[in-house]
């Protein structure tokens, strides 16, 4: 039976039998009880059904709801505003999806609202960055529908690790946009666990006719628990970085982990610490400071970033690379190179 079907025979449980417990649902469903609570909190949430609890039972509200449902200018430009950053290119998994649905908000609308929003629109705006490339139209669609009615699919995918391309039998159980791409989160049976597949490297995808069973205790936010922006999987690992009092307060100002500790040094810099999935991408990040951070801990992370750093030396003070840096030259018109003065000083934008 489909989760469409469970959750309309859920709601009529919850009418037919009111004060029904957690366990009863479980129970007359198939479904544990972490479902339950989760579809429970959908209802209420996500699909708006008017599910109360009092005293650990279920009822279900049949008084009609007076609140005006008509959507303003404010709620209208923030939908649209919303829709629009999220939904990336036209190659993105749910695109069409929002595109249709923002069709049948504006179609539902009234004029007026529209036009106030459309006047305010100049004035939000937000955009993600989503990686662009060579994509088969036909993959994101065949991913959703294989997820949507949890169906194994084949795909034809690049490692970026091994650089080399094969066919995997994975059980597709997410979609997921982390930093600038979009990854699907599925089952690998080779690898015989959940695995990140980045969908820009989705080479080719078939939805097979093999049903399988989603597990009742994967969860998205668990995955990526640990995880510094996009990458999960990895041993949770605590870092500890020291920043100099040039950029203290740029690191303070803002949460980036949800582990982080930020101690205040008495030279005005600060010791970052948090447990994050692995070393490599928060070492990305680290080395963006420059010298104004050093990796403490743990001593894989040091010599991770001091291999990097040396390798950067040796790009950077190759002669020949430097040769032919200065071999590079421009002809201008006569007239444009008496104007022009001896040395042109580079200006860096101020930051607000």
């Amino acid at each position: 039976m489909s989760k469409t079907a469970l959750l309309l025979e859920m709601i009529e449980l919850i009418r037919a039998r009111p004060g029904v417990a957690v366990d009863e649902l479980s129970s007359s469903l198939g479904r544990s009880q972490r479902t339950i609570y989760r579809w429970l909190s959908e209802l209420c949430g996500d699909i708006g059904a008017a599910v109360y609890c009092d005293k650990g039972g279920y009822y279900l509200s049949e008084q009609p709801d007076s609140l005006d449902r008509r959507l303003t200018a404010e709620e209208l430009l923030a939908l649209r505003t919303a829709l629009r950053s999220i939904s990336g290119s036209e190659l993105s998994p749910l695109h069409a999806s929002m595109e249709s649905a923002w069709n049948k908000i504006r179609d539902s609308s009234s004029g007026r609202a529209l036009d106030i929003s459309k006047e305010l629109a100049g004035c939000y705006d937000i955009r993600f960055t989503v990686t662009q490339g060579l994509i088969d139209p036909g993959i994101p669609r065949t991913v959703e529908n294989a997820i949507g009615r949890r169906l194994q699919l084949k795909i034809i995918y690049r490692s970026q690790k091994s650089n080399t391309t094969k066919e995997y039998v994975i059980n597709p159980y997410a979609m997921v946009f982390r930093r600038h791409s979009w990854y699907l989160l599925a089952y690998s049976h080779e690898h015989r666990k959940v695995a990140q597949f980045k969908l820009i490297r989705f080479k080719g995808a078939v939805c097979t006719q093999t049903p399988f069973i989603m597990p009742d205790d994967f969860s998205v936010s668990d995955y990526f628990k640990y995880s510094w922006e996009a990458w999960a999987g990895g041993e949770p690992t605590t870092v500890r970085v020291k920043f100099s009092p040039q950029v203290a307060e740029m690191v303070s100002e803002a949460i980036r982990h949800h582990t982080q500790v930020v101690h205040p040094q008495p030279d005005g810099g600060v010791i970052f610490e948090a447990t994050v999935s692995g070393i490599e991408e928060i070492a990305n990040w680290i080395m963006g400071f420059g010298k104004e951070a050093e990796a403490l801990e743990p001593a894989r992370l040091r010599d991770y970033i001091r291999n990097h750093a040396s390798g950067m030396v040796q790009v950077y003070d190759s002669e020949s690379r430097l040769v032919e840096s200065q071999t590079i030259t421009v002809s201008l018109p006569n007239r444009l190179q008496a104007s022009m003065p001896e040395t042109v000083e580079p200006r860096m934008p101020e930051e607000v």
